[in-house]
């Protein structure tokens, strides 16, 4: 008969060979990770072997963790995927690492899952197609229309006409790229205060302390930047305190 330590390490191996993560933690061994995962007790699990014999034992705790993993296992439709677009600085504190690629400058554009009531950010840990995911979302967030107009009469700012939770992302899209560079122009100021909003100006001074001051009164708790970029022949910059708007 093995010893505890025997059986740990022996099932342990075992594991490896069905299971992508497996690793030992006090008295459990861990199967999987993040928001997916199971945690084996030692103790009971040697318990069992010693009145019957570790093929068994295996056995039946594969069956058991496939069960529960594949019950709790995140299933995607690709239909209801969406690009965000976050600042680098957001989730980097959490447990789990966000899929994330970089959009521009300081911003990320990460991944979530529309399910009606709430986003489910999508993580490196998840069980997907990332190629498709990020081809998906951009269809998807593509599909949107959305009309560009003056933010007021008198202010040479555009936004939205409505407001929407993805107004933001629709920046990612090549149709509201060309609603852009066809009524503001090349040469472009952009803010992105919140993920209901964005802000866009042709590129001089004025209107770039005009964004700063409309940036402050977006009361969206979703926050995304409080800078302002320029952008002119495709190439993204942060304008800066002292830029006065040549060139």
């Amino acid at each position: 008969m093995l010893t505890v330590q025997e059986f740990v390490q022996n099932i342990s191996e075992d594991f490896k060979k069905v299971f992508p993560e497996v690793s030992i933690e006090n008295s459990f061994i861990r199967l999987g990770t993040g928001l997916t995962h199971v945690e084996l007790p030692i103790n009971s699990m040697y318990k069992e072997y010693q009145v019957t014999d570790f093929e068994s034992i295996k056995r039946l705790y594969i069956k058991i963790s496939n069960e529960i993993l594949n019950q709790y296992k995140f299933r995607v439709d690709y239909n209801n995927v969406y690009p965000i677009l976050k600042h680098t600085d957001f989730g980097n504190n959490a447990k789990i690492q966000f899929y994330r690629k970089r959009a521009f400058e300081d911003l990320d554009v990460l991944y979530v899952a529309d399910m009606t009531d709430v986003f489910r950010f999508f993580t490196i840990d998840d069980d997907v197609d990332f190629n498709l995911l990020e081809q998906k979302a951009i269809e998807n967030i593509s599909k949107m229309t959305a009309a560009l107009v003056p933010l007021n009469k008198g202010i040479p700012v555009y936004s939205l006409k409505y407001s929407t939770d993805y107004a933001s992302s629709l920046l990612l899209s090549e149709a509201m790229k060309k609603q852009i560079q066809r009524k503001v122009g090349d040469d472009i100021l952009i803010a992105v205060p919140s993920n209901s909003s964005f802000l866009v100006a042709k590129f001089n001074y004025s209107n770039k302390e005009l964004l700063k001051y409309l940036i402050k009164t977006d009361n969206d708790p979703n926050k995304v930047s409080d800078s302002v970029y320029r952008l002119k022949n495709g190439i993204y910059t942060k304008v800066l305190k002292g830029d006065r708007g040549k060139g």
